[in-house]
């Protein structure tokens, strides 16, 4: 399995290598800055030193190892928008390593995502000194994910956290509890965060969730919950959010991510936002008709436990809440054994059941068969 993925990805870079060169031209007069971690390789050109690279994969392998879920969910986030046939609006940012003539080059992006490994086995063989001839479009496209698109960056939460941020909406009706929530937190020097702080000086702020398919969350992360993407709905426009989890969560399907995940490939993700109490916020529990009704409402007054956002500039993304179906381990020992192979062969597990059935119903028929059962169940002083 390992040879295939050494095979697949040998093919791949040199194509990658090929696509990168044509595409991006150095100036010989001008150098490549070596910034670490700000370094995006696009090609093997001959400027970008061996000391730049190892930089680049020792962040990456650092990355995989500190927090492996929030760089797995990331990258799943990213692999949904990437299948998904709306990909144009879906996948942005795209990748620029893969836009050629201002064509995004959907094709060549899918396959290379085919042939990424499970990050921990990735991680494992970023240490290896030959890991970017064997892994090179790999490594430039989970870096250009992972680590290039950092504002703002996905943690962990810790499980005793969960509860104080679940009560940041105080939940009137009972629903079932997220398997794993994430931080999304923006960079110390995030003009967006600032200006959302900006507008916030004077209001107070509260919690609200959203909910949307998994393919849309990878541009939602990155350019936040936007008012212009919304369609028209029945009580206006705009961004729709409720204070009622139970009611964000059907917007949320479960969708198909990635299938190495550590997540699990089928997975669904609500959004806890934070929101400037502000009179472009549409409330359903205000009393006054500027705050509960939109001039193009069709459907009246917004419904209780509703909100609805007409300015985009008023809502930060603060959590991921994440349901997984099958949620794995990082542990190599969970990976192996009896119980892993009949939970991948599922269909082969019943028909093997049922010939067991089927042999021991005749067994105990069998005559012979009961006569050594007698004596052995003697023998061993059961009777």
């Amino acid at each position: 399995m390992m040879m295939a993925y050494l095979d697949k990805n040998n093919e791949a870079s040199k194509g990658a290598r090929m696509k990168h060169d044509e595409q991006y031209e150095i100036p010989k007069d001008k150098n490549v800055t070596k910034t670490g971690l700000d370094i995006l390789y696009t090609s093997q050109d001959r400027s970008v030193t061996d000391d730049s690279l190892e930089k680049k994969i020792l962040s990456l392998k650092h990355l995989l190892e500190k927090d492996p879920k929030a760089a797995d969910l990331k990258w799943s986030l990213f692999v949904a928008a990437s299948n998904t046939y709306r990909y144009d609006s879906c996948l942005k940012p795209f990748p620029p390593m893969y836009i050629k003539n201002e064509c995004k080059d959907i094709e060549a992006l899918r396959k290379a995502i085919e042939s990424v490994p499970p990050l921990p086995l990735m991680c494992k063989e970023l240490n290896d000194a030959s890991a970017y001839e064997n892994y090179g479009e790999t490594i430039e496209l989970l870096y250009w994910v992972l680590l290039r698109l950092r504002d703002p960056h996905i943690k962990s939460v810790q499980k005793e956290c969960y509860v104080s941020i679940l009560r940041k909406v105080p939940l009137e009706v009972p629903v079932t509890s997220p398997n794993l929530i994430f931080q999304v937190a923006s960079a110390k020097q995030s003009a967006t965060e600032e200006k959302w702080k900006s507008s916030a000086k004077d209001h107070s702020t509260f919690y609200a969730y959203h909910g949307s398919r998994l393919e849309n969350f990878h541009s939602i992360v990155h350019y936040g919950l936007q008012q212009n993407m919304c369609k028209r709905s029945q009580f206006g426009k705009g961004i729709y959010l409720s204070s009622e989890l139970g009611v964000s969560l059907p917007y949320s399907p479960v969708g198909y991510g990635w299938g190495g995940s550590l997540l699990g490939s089928e997975i669904s993700c609500i959004a806890l936002c934070e929101l400037i109490n502000h009179p472009d916020i549409k409330r359903g529990d205000s009393k006054d008709n500027a705050r509960n009704t939109l001039n193009d409402s069709i459907g009246g007054r917004i419904p209780d436990k509703y909100f609805v956002v007409t300015n985009s500039d008023l809502v930060r993304i603060r959590y991921l809440l994440v349901y997984t179906q099958n949620l794995r381990t990082t542990s190599t020992a969970d990976n192996s054994g009896l119980l892993v192979w009949f939970k991948q062969h599922k269909l082969l597990t019943f028909v093997l059941g049922y010939v067991v059935l089927l042999a021991s119903v005749g067994l105990t028929q069998n005559k012979q068969v009961e006569k050594y059962y007698r004596l052995f169940i003697q023998k061993a002083g059961f009777e």
